[in-house]
């Protein structure tokens, strides 16, 4: 009977001993487990432009017409019309000022957000992580920014898997194909029937169709590449700062080339004022254009603050424009193309009715957030108008209006040849 308690104590002790070790060791590592991989959802949100947006939420039958922006649950189901205009926004859930990624919806779209999720912890080396399903979208503009964490983004298609990293891409998803474009970054698209992944580099595009993977070419040829279209070098070195305000009493702005992060520079207009002011830079460009198929003009810029109201009363004010000079073969005079920017709305007309005589007319964009810009292919657009551009003369990039303050990240002009 002794030796039988006896058994029994040693039996308890060398199990409570390896309790001990276990808790001791499994209690912190199972806490820096979690620490390292626990995440929490994003707040995303969906911000209607035009035509009509929808949002269904998992389980649900209930569709909601978006009016002007709506939080996304997981698993949401969100559908545009054919001249629908939307913004995706994705924030981290501490720092709801800036977005952490950006998705442009463009006609006749129909996506699931499967999950948006961040780290719970700072110290985790986890990215934050986006998964999207696209039924169809003939216009989609992911751009995932890469502030002080990575910023992954897998886009499911009916055809395959798409691998989004840092950068500005556009998809086109119908139910015969997905086409990929990276603007600028990484992406890596996998080959369906070998499960190959191939990454793709700034101007490079393929498509994904059920035979597979297509070749991967060079879509188009940047005619500022190499002359400091993204800023990283001095903006004296290539650009011409100017400056033309009304009343010698104000201010005439300021124009500063900054460093965001570790590889981005970008080039900030701002301006204080009760008065018209612009406030730019410029480039000479001189190249023929006589023998090229397609030509577009691509840009990321920003605007946070504007006091003027849309774009002024004859759509010439606002806190970003683009503007190209060519020579117009028809008449042989220099004419010019215009693109503007705004973000404050009026109080009669919330939208510029004068920028609609424009072509094309000004675009309204959120505040505090990039926005990529691709214009359509000029080529048609202006010849329909009665010009054909013959040579690129230049091109400025300012901002006009009383106080405003807005930045551009990137400029490029695309030509197919």
């Amino acid at each position: 009977m002794y030796k039988k308690t006896e058994r029994l104590a040693w039996l308890v002790m060398t199990l409570s001993f390896l309790a001990c070790i276990v808790l001791a060791l499994g209690v912190p590592l199972g806490i820096r487990r979690y620490v390292l991989t626990s995440t929490r959802p994003m707040i995303v949100i969906l911000q209607r432009r035009e035509g009509i947006v929808t949002q269904r939420a998992a389980g649900s039958n209930a569709t909601v017409v978006v009016d002007t922006q709506v939080a996304v649950t997981p698993r949401s189901q969100i559908r545009g019309n054919g001249d629908a205009d939307a913004l995706l926004l994705f924030y981290h859930p501490d720092k709801p000022e800036a977005p952490i990624a950006t998705i442009q919806l463009y006609g006749d779209t129909e996506l699931a957000v499967e999950h948006a999720r961040t780290p719970r912890f700072a110290v985790s080396k986890l990215p934050h992580r986006i998964e999207i399903q696209v039924t169809r979208a003939p216009g989609m503009g992911p751009s995932l920014f890469d502030n002080t964490r990575p910023v992954e983004a897998l886009v499911e298609t009916p055809q395959g898997a798409v691998q989004l990293g840092e950068g500005a891409f556009r998809l086109e998803v119908d139910p015969e194909q997905t086409t990929l474009i990276v603007n600028a970054g990484r992406a890596s698209v996998s080959e369906p029937r070998t499960g190959q992944s191939l990454v793709l580099v700034p101007l490079q595009r393929t498509q994904i169709t059920a035979a597979g993977l297509g070749a991967i070419y060079v879509g188009a040829r940047d005619l500022l590449s190499g002359r400091n279209g993204d800023f990283e070098s001095p903006l004296e070195d290539t650009w011409t700062v100017y400056r033309d305000w009304y009343n010698p009493q104000e201010d005439g702005g300021a124009i500063i080339q900054m460093q965001l992060g570790d590889d981005q520079r970008i080039v900030t207009f701002e301006r204080a004022g009760e008065s018209h002011a612009e406030t730019g830079i410029r480039l000479a460009i001189d190249q023929d254009l006589r023998d090229v198929r397609s030509l577009r003009v691509r840009a990321r810029v920003r605007i946070s603050t504007q006091t003027l109201a849309v774009c002024g009363s004859v759509g010439t004010e606002c806190p970003m424009m683009i503007r190209i000079y060519y020579l117009d073969q028809e008449s042989g005079g220099v004419r010019e193309w215009l693109q503007g920017f705004y973000t404050r709305e009026g109080e009669d007309e919330p939208y510029c009715m004068v920028c609609r005589d424009w072509k094309p007319e000004h675009i309204r964009i959120p505040q505090d957030v990039w926005y990529d810009y691709e214009s359509p292919d000029l080529l048609p657009l202006l010849t329909a108008l009665g010009m054909k551009p013959g040579a690129l003369q230049s091109i400025e990039i300012y901002a006009s209006g009383w106080t405003y303050g807005s930045a551009i990240d990137d400029i490029a002009i695309l030509v197919g040849d």
